[in-house]
């Protein structure tokens, strides 16, 4: 099953043009120039388990190839 933690999700949206504009709690905001948003969830560098993991991925517009290539 695929997963991974915040601190890889972080890596992976500043490669593809994202900033992080807030954070709430244990959340970030992160938007991207052309519109996209994501939220990232931190929690203590625990890995985020596939439900929440494909949910990001789908928020960053991008595939589970390209997650395994830009980590």
């Amino acid at each position: 099953m695929p997963s991974a933690t915040a601190l890889e999700f972080q890596t992976i949206a500043r490669k593809l043009g994202f900033s992080q504009t807030r954070q709430s709690g244990s959340h970030q905001r992160w938007n991207h120039p052309d519109g996209r948003a994501v939220t990232i969830p931190l929690h203590g560098g625990r890995e985020i388990g596939p439900p929440l993991f494909f949910k990001i991925i789908r928020q960053l517009g991008i595939s589970l190839e390209e997650i395994q290539r830009l980590r």
